[in-house]
Formats: C-alpha cells, sequence, structure tokens
C-alpha cells in the first residue's frame, strides 16, 4: 500500500507523539542510539540515571518481542537512548514499523545508531562466537521503509545508499576490539526476512552474490537511518559457519551456545566504544 499525502502526515504526527513521550521520561537529548540484538543488552544496565520504559508504555510504538523495553541513560556522560531486543522482520513487521523507532530516536536529536545482531557467517575464516561489523549490505527480506510518498522531514526522496556505514564509527569499533584483544572481522551482511534459515541453495546463492554473513534483521533499519542522515555503525555476533559448497542443517543448541560466547565480547566492545564516544 503507497502512503498518502494524509497518511505522511499522520505518520509524522505518531513519531512525534512517541518522542515526547520518551522526553517526558528523561528530559535529556540522546545523541547516540543502540538497537540490540536478544543477549546483546548488558550495556544498558551500565547507564547512570537510568530510566526504562516498556514499549507497551509508549505511545503509538509498535510492539516488538515480550518484555521489550527502551532504556534512557547517561554512560560517561553522554546521553544514550537503547532499545532492548527491538522488532524484526520474521515477527512480521513491516518497513514502516521496523524504521518508527529510527525515525523517533531521530527526533530526539540522535546523531550516531549503533545495530547489533545475531547473524551467520559464509566465511570459513570467520568461527562461532567471533564478532563482525558490517561494511556492507544486501537487502533480500524484500522491505524497505521508505515505499510510498515521502516525507522530506524526515529525508530525501532517493537517499544514497553506497555507504550506509559510517566508515570512521567502524574503525573505532575496530580500534575498541583491537585494544580489548580479540579479533574482529569485516563484510558484507545479507539481510533475509526469516525465520525459517536459508536452504543449501540459497546459502550458495547468498555467497555467491557477495554475501559474507547472514542474519534476519539490521538493514530495513539501516536504511532508514541513512534516509535520517545518521552516523551508522553495525555489529554481528557470530553464530554458526556455514559451509556453502555443501551446507549441513542447524544445530540450535550450538548456535545459542555461540551467542552466549559471543556476548562477553559484544559488551566490551559496546562499553568501550561508548566511553571513546563520551570522550570525544
Amino acid at each position: 500500500m503507497v502512503l498518502q499525502p494524509d497518511d505522511v502526515f499522520a505518520q509524522r504526527t505518531r513519531i512525534e507523539t512517541a518522542a515526547a513521550s520518551l522526553r517526558a521520561v528523561r528530559d535529556k537529548q540522546p545523541s547516540l542510539a543502540l538497537l540490540l540484538g536478544t543477549g546483546h543488552t548488558e550495556v544498558s544496565n551500565r547507564l547512570d540515571d537510568r530510566e526504562v520504559v516498556t514499549v507497551e508504555e509508549i505511545p503509538e510504538f509498535p510492539r516488538g518481542s515480550e518484555g521489550s523495553a527502551i532504556v534512557l541513560g547517561s554512560h560517561f556522560g553522554l546521553d544514550v537512548i537503547i532499545a532492548d531486543a527491538p522488532l524484526a522482520p520474521y515477527l512480521g513487521a513491516s518497513g514502516a514499523e521496523l524504521a518508527f523507532p529510527v525515525r523517533v530516536f531521530r527526533a530526539m536529536g540522535v546523531e550516531t545508531l549503533v545495530l547489533t545482531a545475531a547473524a551467520a557467517s559464509l566465511d570459513p575464516a570467520v568461527t562461532a562466537g567471533d564478532l563482525a561489523i558490517v561494511d556492507d549490505h544486501l537487502n533480500f527480506t524484500t522491505l524497505n521503509p521508505l515505499l510510498g510518498n515521502n516525507d522530506d522531514l524526515l529525508g530525501p526522496r532517493f537517499p544514497d545508499m553506497t555507504e550506509p556505514y559510517d566508515g570512521e564509527l567502524s574503525e573505532l569499533v575496530r580500534s575498541v576490539a583491537a585494544d580489548a584483544g580479540f579479533p574482529i572481522h569485516r563484510g558484507v551482511l545479507a539481510a533475509i526476512r526469516g525465520p525459517s534459515l536459508p536452504t543449501r541453495a540459497e546459502y550458495r546463492l547468498l555467497r555467491s552474490s557477495g554475501a559474507d554473513f547472514v542474519g534476519m534483521s539490521t538493514v530495513p533499519e539501516v536504511i532508514a537511518a541513512a534516509h535520517a542522515g545518521l552516523s551508522v555503525a553495525a555489529l554481528l555476533a557470530i553464530t554458526q559457519t556455514v559451509a556453502t559448497p555443501a551446507p549441513r542443517p542447524a544445530e540450535i543448541e550450538r548456535m545459542v551456545e555461540a551467542a552466549d560466547l559471543a556476548a562477553p565480547r559484544m559488551a566490551t566492545v559496546l562499553d568501550g566504544l561508548l566511553d571513546r564516544l563520551a570522550r570525544r
């Protein structure tokens, strides 16, 4: 369905209503937002002056997984807003719903967005439990949050997507990981809608298309962030390595173990990144 001008105005009103609700909780302008995947939210517990709001308490905010929340606070004096376990395409969210938190955060004054997610590696050199940073992406979700009439107050009609990920911010992430003593890989993320995992043929297609990693989130939000003019970095926790010539069935228990292994590293990187951004 194509958004009509009245729908564009209504969407802007919903964004402003949600942003005003969050400002009422904590009257500070955050410059940084984090959209954190499941298991990556330890950093939210370290915020000072911490305020937690469930998404059900925020007018107009789309509902995600049960227990999803928005956390507001500061870290080393840096005002931050964190979305804990946000929406994902496999939950049936539309492109507009996935973009909504990004647009609310922009309306609150956010200039930088950091996302985390779980992903499988199609590169045999990247193993389960490793971290990776996204340099570029392939959007196979069929979702684009910019469909319909454009709201020029949110961003341009045809935003350039040749560099949706901020190189300087990504270098800062790599520096934090290096100082912490563990590698962080880089590459292209292919986003699929899920929730079913790819077939053997689909894995081979993704690899031949140039993908290094495959996951079920992140890209629609990055499109919305690029449209809004935000600086973006996306980090991945690798849950399995797929041998694309002959993929084997996924073992969910091992994927969970790999996610648990990556979680402390992700927390270290996020904590160090916030520290460095605060000290700029």
